[in-house]
């Protein structure tokens, strides 16, 4: 079974890293890419990801959406996304970035704590009756570590959490 849209016989032209540590000299300011939020992922991460292990059309889910990186990959790269925060602030500002955009029907995104397998679960639900499918491809997460950064007041926002033991306990309830 094929994972990716890798053509094995020409793999080095497709701009993957082999390396088993990713040196990534400076961070992708391209396109929607704005850094405009503390913590988020260097688009090139998402990006090295995606061509590894999905194929185009397929669908990534995001449980810790932020400010969109993955999402703006996503739609680079010709994936389809569902993504999910508890952060009303960076849901507008990705819907605002997103405006006026061909990409529109390939993508979902929505207010929901992840924390909450009944909220995740009809989320997902929605998203998939919108692209006419029953699963997900792919699944990445870049969720908060701990209290290091706190991302919102929000009780359910597990960068509130500043116990390790109660922290794993909250993560490991995510399904």
């Amino acid at each position: 079974m094929k994972f990716n849209d890798l053509d094995m016989k020409s793999w080095k032209d497709s701009d993957i890293n082999t390396d088993s540590l990713w040196v990534i000299n400076e961070r992708d300011k391209s396109g929607k890419h704005k850094n405009v939020y503390h913590g988020n992922f260097i688009p090139q991460i998402p990006n090295q990801l995606l061509k590894r292990y999905t194929k185009e059309n397929e669908i990534v889910l995001e449980p810790f959406m932020g400010s969109g990186t993955t999402l703006f990959e996503c739609e680079k790269l010709h994936r389809k996304y569902i993504g999910f925060d508890i952060n009303p602030q960076m849901l507008e500002y990705v819907n605002n970035s997103m405006r006026d955009e061909k990409y529109d029907d390939n993508f979902y995104i929505n207010d929901c704590n992840s924390l909450d397998s009944l909220q995740v679960d009809e989320n997902i639900k929605k998203a998939n009756e919108k692209f006419n499918s029953s699963h997900v491809q792919f699944v990445l997460m870049h969720p908060p570590y701990m209290d290091i950064v706190k991302f919102t007041e929000n009780e359910n926002d597990l960068s509130q959490i500043d116990d390790i033991d109660e922290f794993v306990k909250k993560f490991m309830e995510l399904k």
